[in-house]
């Protein structure tokens, strides 16, 4: 978590938002790794597997884009 020295260098707005990036980004890992397990299982069918890989896909995207975010958040800190 964010600790308190760290928060006083951001504004309210951003220490709300990291805190906020900090749940999404754990839950789209979680995510992730569930969609893992189930590419993996040999009982998938077909559609499922594409439906899965096209999420898979949107997940690694959306994850991406918030840890820059949190990147940049934690650059600022460090600034």
């Amino acid at each position: 978590m964010v600790t308190s020295a760290v928060k006083a260098k951001l504004s309210y707005k951003e220490k709300r938002e990291l805190e906020i990036l900090e749940r999404e980004i754990s839950d789209l890992n979680k995510e992730k790794d569930t969609i893992t397990e189930k590419l993996h299982d040999a009982s998938t069918n077909f559609d499922a597997i594409q439906h899965l890989s096209r999420r898979f896909t949107d997940v690694t995207e959306t994850l991406q884009t918030k840890e820059f975010r949190w990147l940049e958040l934690s650059l600022t800190i460090n600034a």
